[in-house]
This record gives C-alpha cells, sequence and structure tokens, in this order.
C-alpha cells in the first residue's frame, strides 16, 4: 500500500541517518537525547516522503511544483479558498467571482493616467484619471431616465431640465423655447441687437438711434420719443419716409417735410377730416371747420385778401382779390377779367 511504501522509505532514511551520526561521533556512548539532539530540524525531506502529509500539507505531485527560496515562493498553479494578504502585486486577474465585502479600490503612486480599461471587444474602453482634477471617459455616460448629473449635491442636468443654478452657457443651438427671460444684451444672429445699456432694441443695426430702428439698405426707421411726451416715428440721416399700402405709398413725406396724401400714378384718393382743419394757424377757431393764415385757390382760382388790386405778379381770369378794408361806397373786391402780368382787373360788389 501507499502509506506503507512511506514507512518503508521513512524508517530506512532515518536509519541511515543514525548510521551516519553514530559514524560521525566519537567512540563514546550514546544516548538517545544524543541522538535525537544530532538528527537537523526537517531532517526528513519531502522528497523522500512520496504522498505523505506533513503538518497539515499533503504532496500529492509527480514532479517539482513549489520552490521555496529566500526570497519568496514561487509556484505553478495556486487554488485557494481564502486568501488573506496586506499586498498582493499581480499582472493579471482573471474572476468570475462575486465580490460581497470589497474596499475602494485606491491608487496611491502614479495617478494619473489609471482607472479602469476594457479591452474585450474593438478598441479600448476606458474611464481614467486624465489630469489631477480631471476624470476622462472614452464612452457615452447613460443614467437612468429618472437620474440627474449633480454637482454638490443639487441637480444641474436631467433628460429635460438644466438645473436653477446654471447661470451662465455657450449654446449655439436650442430647439423650441416656451419662456425665455434675458438679462443684459442680446445678439441674435448677429443681425438682432439688444443694447442693454442704452435700452435700445436694433433690427439691421448694432447702434440704434431710438428704442426699436429697423435697418435695411442703409436706411434706418425709427420708432421712439422725442423727450418724455412725445413719440416719434420718422427715419435717420434725412430719409424719405412713405406709409404705404398693398406696396402703395399713400402717403409721403420728403427729407426736407413735404407731405403728400394720396399717390400720383393712383387714382384720386379720399381724405375723411373729423374734426377741425387749419392751415397755418397755430390756434385753430373752433367755430369754423376751415382755418387757412393766408391765400388759398378754390377751384383753380386764386383767393387772396388786398388793400388794392395788385400791381405785379401772373394771374389768370377768375382769381379774386377780396376788399381787405371794405367801407361804404367801395367794392367787396376785384376780379381778373384779363389774364396777365398782373392782367386787367374790375372791381364788383359795391357796398352801398
Amino acid at each position: 500500500m501507499a502509506d506503507s511504501k512511506n514507512i518503508d522509505k521513512a524508517l530506512t532514511y532515518l536509519g541511515s541517518t543514525l548510521k551516519s551520526i553514530v559514524d560521525a561521533t566519537p567512540q563514546k556512548e550514546l544516548s538517545l537525547i544524543d541522538i535525537l539532539k544530532a538528527i537537523p530540524k526537517n531532517g526528513l525531506p519531502a522528497d523522500r516522503i512520496d504522498g505523505a502529509v506533513l503538518k497539515g500539507i499533503k504532496d500529492t505531485s509527480t514532479s517539482e511544483r513549489l520552490t521555496i527560496t529566500d526570497a519568496g515562493i514561487t509556484a505553478d498553479n495556486i487554488t485557494v479558498t481564502t486568501l488573506k494578504a496586506d499586498i498582493i502585486e499581480v499582472k493579471e486577474i482573471k474572476t468570475s467571482a462575486q465580490l460581497e465585502k470589497f474596499d475602494s479600490i485606491e491608487f496611491k503612486t502614479d495617478i494619473v493616467g489609471k482607472g479602469l480599461l476594457w479591452t474585450g471587444e474593438g478598441y479600448t474602453k476606458q474611464f481614467v484619471l486624465r489630469s489631477p482634477d480631471r476624470f476622462f471617459s472614452s464612452e457615452n455616460i447613460d443614467l437612468n431616465k429618472d437620474k440627474s448629473f449633480s454637482v454638490n449635491g443639487i441637480s444641474v442636468l436631467s433628460a429635460s431640465e438644466l438645473g436653477s443654478t446654471v447661470t451662465k452657457s455657450s449654446l449655439r443651438e436650442v430647439g423650441r423655447l416656451k419662456g425665455l427671460i434675458v438679462d443684459g444684451s442680446v445678439s441674435i444672429n448677429q443681425y438682432i441687437y439688444y443694447n442693454s445699456t442704452s435700452s435700445r432694441l436694433g433690427i439691421g443695426t448694432e447702434e440704434p438711434n431710438a428704442g426699436l430702428s429697423v435697418a435695411e439698405d442703409g436706411i434706418e426707421v425709427m420708432i421712439g420719443s422725442r423727450d418724455a411726451s412725445r413719440g416719434m416715428i420718422g427715419t435717420f440721416a434725412s430719409h424719405a419716409l412713405d406709409i404705404v399700402t398693398g406696396d402703395t405709398p399713400w402717403i409721403s413725406i420728403s427729407p426736407s417735410g413735404n407731405i403728400q396724401l394720396g399717390n400720383t400714378s393712383q387714382e384720386p384718393v379720399q381724405v375723411s377730416i373729423s374734426g377741425k382743419l387749419a392751415v397755418k394757424v397755430a390756434v385753430p377757431d373752433p367755430n369754423v371747420d376751415l382755418h387757412v393764415a393766408g391765400p388759398i385757390r378754390f377751384h383753380g382760382h386764386l383767393h387772396i385778401y388786398a388793400d388794392e388790386i395788385p400791381t405785379a405778379g401772373s394771374y389768370k381770369v377768375g382769381d379774386i382779390i377780396w376788399n381787405n378794408a371794405p367801407r361804404s361806397g367801395k367794392s367787396v373786391g376785384w376780379v381778373c377779367t384779363v389774364s396777365g402780368s398782373p392782367g386787367v382787373w374790375n372791381a364788383f360788389g359795391l357796398i352801398n
């Protein structure tokens, strides 16, 4: 049997050892204690005992598998149930075990560039420390739909919201906005500008000259106020202004202030005034509908007030000069009967 063979080998080796001790000892009586003291520790090496069990170690190998030197222990393959150690240095670990109790992974020296690497398929996936204060991930990070990114315990980004503490951004493109509050100046596509310093809005101009300015083709149209009591609609830099409907101007104001109602290339327009009309009058007479401070031309004929008939100027037949100082024995006025400069004038309307 294997056990009896081991015993035979051990006894044989023990006999050889005892004989060598006796041969090496001066001729004297040896006691058992002297013999036991002469046997060196570990005097029965494992290569002398095949398949033996020595103090909890069972050797069933057929060749050398374990080497012990002053530098350490070298083994081809180790299978353990429980391993406890202060420091383990390995090149590669392969495991499918479940870690039920495990402390944090700690990188103590040369920590930059270290982290988690996945090399199983394709390129190496990384989650590593890129610099002393920044992590790098080579892949997307996908959170659960109800989770969010937080800073100092405050949510800053979720699937549907930016956190209330996010006050600065360099957004280049956004989708549909429901509400927008902006503090400070604004530039939209380098075309619409709001200047928070002057509180002015410019479309097509960075420097609006009114509360609202629209610039196109070098002309700036302004809507604003002249002062605290008057509003303003007009143009900047002495440009003409048209008020149009259907692309047709109906009210035109020249750079010098001349105003034209209607359009000469269209049918005459109707102008209705619901109220009093005054011409060159600072304070219109409330008792009249038309108050004119000067000559008028009515149905193609001039009507003017003067003290006598004209001595200069061009007039047409039918022009009338009303006597500016009528009195008994004088005429109401004079009428031009022959066109000319000044033409022929005849009195009419004798005052009795």
